[in-house]
């Protein structure tokens, strides 16, 4: 009973912390061209204060229900490295670990008031990328075999 309940939050985490990359890649990059420098920092420096207020919780419940559903499945099934679903899924970990590091490493540098709007902007970009590979990853294990 408890892996479903995991299921549903990891996808609930999953959705927001895609839906916040989507919005800072499509909405406020696209925003860039049409206002200030000055003014482009200040949304970045409000968004971000705002992110260390919520995104933590989001992130960590999202890696503490994806392990949850990591460990049942390679308990399951032990790791193979033999079927596709073993390694996609082993693929798909790699990739939020990496997501992981980007977004410590973002809070790390706002904090520090190191990170600046074109690392703002290639950490968004980057991260974008990194999920949507993982939508594509976590579809493909139960469609993709070989």
């Amino acid at each position: 009973m408890l892996y479903p309940i995991a299921l549903i939050i990891h996808l609930f985490c999953a959705t927001a912390f895609i839906g916040v990359v989507f919005f800072e890649v499509f909405i406020l990059e696209g925003m860039r061209q049409h206002i200030t420098e000055n003014t482009m920092v200040e949304i970045e420096t409000g968004l971000v204060k705002r992110a260390r207020q919520i995104m933590p919780y989001i992130v960590g419940t999202l890696f503490l229900s994806g392990g949850y559903l990591g460990y049942t499945q390679f308990q399951g099934m032990g790791v193979l490295w033999q079927d596709s679903f073993s390694i996609l899924l082993s693929l798909k970990i790699a990739l939020a670990l990496s997501v992981l590091g980007h977004f410590v490493w973002a809070l790390t540098n706002a904090k520090n008031g190191c990170m600046n709007s074109k690392k703002f902007q290639l950490t968004h970009i980057s991260v974008f990328t990194h999920m949507v590979l993982i939508v594509i990853l976590a579809k493909g294990m139960f469609y993709f075999t070989w």
